[in-house]
């Protein structure tokens, strides 16, 4: 991590209105005396609590900065290497489609609803084809080869057991009276300090004030100019036409059929049009997704941002549209939860996040807690991870209501982590284990699957921890 010199603390500390606060605050203590020492301010600095909300201030601006870095190459060399395959199976991909592009415009009745470059089930089934290296390296010795796993890679995991009870807490959680909530709703609108808005955000946000609460986490609550000024300039950028705009109205007419977000379809279609050509997301996101090689002699490279549209990614954007009915501020939510966490959904990578490590957890509890529901999927050719990977690729949006959503996107920022939807999958399987159990090929379950139903939050949390 490059680390910030005295210099920049201090400039980062002047740009926040909290310093600000915390200076008037010491001068009106000590406007009184007329000599001043050191150990007057330190005494009525710690009498006060200013000297720990400046330690504080400090330890957020530093976070902040760390939370910043782009994750360029793994730790794991032949991910590296895998990256490179996956962004030249891409391209393949790439050139498929826009053959049947051109085939439908000189053919109105062919019409393939199956115009996108990838999909979850392309990425699953390129997750598995990694074989398990280096294995005489001392750190991932604790990694265990599971022969019955679909995914058998050697990359060094957290315990699923820590995962489980870092969100048991939310077993407990009640409805909250009023004056709880209220209470809430003033802590939001009086703090800055991201880790005190983390620790709002684990355990309930009011549902007024979480537009409010994702912007001051993400810096953007004194910035709604900038934000405007920057969304017009991509708006007029519009004008000029993209081969990915026609995947990306494709897509967007997909979510059109949702009835929680048909509403939303020209919003949505805006931002991802803005998003394909916004060059700033390739030097915030925080890991690549593909390798960012140029094609040679290829009609298509990829967009400014540095990898390809996929199919759904309109998804990401719809529960924020419930948010506000400014553009702007769902466009800079949107980006900002797709640079620092959705990424890593879509990335090649050992990072704690990252989609190959998130399915390792799912696998490893459902294997270890529900053995038998586990082996039951294996013999009927229906593993696990194929039952779950829509889920939690697009987190659940299209299975839950709006507000459940938001709800995971609080969990998100909450721990600042993706692991929450690691307890919501096996939530989500053991709700359908009685069924599950019963189904005795792939048609059965998709049928199970087909049948009307309600996923919610708080319900899958729950079955994630019966046995």
């Amino acid at each position: 991590m490059q680390q910030l010199d005295n210099q920049e603390i201090l400039m980062k500390l002047k740009s926040s209105k909290q310093f600000w606060d915390i200076k008037k605050k010491l001068k009106q203590g000590l406007g009184d005396q007329q000599k001043i020492g050191v150990n007057d301010i330190q005494k009525f600095a710690q009498s006060c609590e200013i000297e720990d909300q400046l330690t504080k201030l400090i330890s957020h601006i530093l976070r902040k900065s760390k939370k910043r870095e782009s994750l360029k190459e793994d730790q794991i060399e032949f991910l590296n290497t895998s990256k490179i395959k996956w962004t030249e199976l891409l391209f393949k991909n790439l050139d498929i489609v826009h053959q049947k592009t051109k085939n439908q415009e000189e053919d109105d009745t062919n019409t393939d609803s199956k115009l996108y470059i990838y999909d979850e089930k392309n990425l699953l089934a390129f997750l598995q084809t990694f074989k398990q290296q280096q294995q005489s390296i001392a750190l991932y010795q604790n990694v265990q080869f599971q022969s019955n796993k679909l995914l058998n890679v050697n990359i060094p995991l957290k315990s699923s057991q820590s995962i489980l009870d870092k969100y048991q807490y939310l077993l407990l959680q009640e409805e909250l009276q009023d004056d709880k909530i209220n209470k809430i709703r003033k802590q939001i609108e009086n703090e800055h300090i991201d880790i005190e808005l983390e620790k709002i955000a684990q355990t309930f946000v009011p549902n007024g004030e979480r537009c409010l609460l994702y912007l001051k986490y993400f810096e953007f609550d004194h910035q709604e100019t900038v934000l405007q000024q920057n969304f017009a300039k991509l708006q007029k950028e519009c004008s000029n036409q993209l081969f990915y705009d026609e995947l990306l109205e494709i897509d967007g007419h997909e979510i059109s059929e949702d009835t929680f977000y048909f509403v939303f379809q020209e919003q949505i279609l805006t931002c991802l049009k803005c998003f394909i050509r916004d060059r700033t997301i390739k030097e915030n996101i925080r890991i690549q997704l593909q390798n960012g090689v140029k094609k040679e002699h290829a009609e298509f490279q990829l967009p400014v941002t540095g990898f390809f549209p996929f199919k759904n990614i309109s998804k990401y954007v719809a529960p924020l549209c419930y948010l506000s009915t400014k553009i702007h501020i769902i466009y800079a939510l949107f980006k900002e939860f797709f640079c620092r966490y959705f990424c890593f959904l879509h990335a090649i990578s050992s990072e704690n996040n990252s989609i190959l490590s998130l399915c390792m957890q799912i696998e490893e509890i459902v294997s270890t807690r529900s053995p038998k529901l586990f082996h039951h999927l294996k013999v009927i050719g229906c593993d696990t991870l194929k039952l779950i990977i829509h889920q939690l690729v697009y987190c659940f949006i299209g299975d839950m209501d709006p507000p459940h959503i938001l709800t995971i996107y609080d969990s998100i920022i909450g721990h600042d982590s993706l692991e929450i939807l690691v307890i919501l999958c096996v939530g989500f399987l053991n709700k359908y284990k009685p069924k599950l159990l019963l189904a005795k090929n792939q048609e059965n379950v998709q049928q199970i699957f087909s049948e009307l139903r309600e996923d919610r939050f708080q319900e899958l949390v729950q079955f994630a921890y019966k046995q």
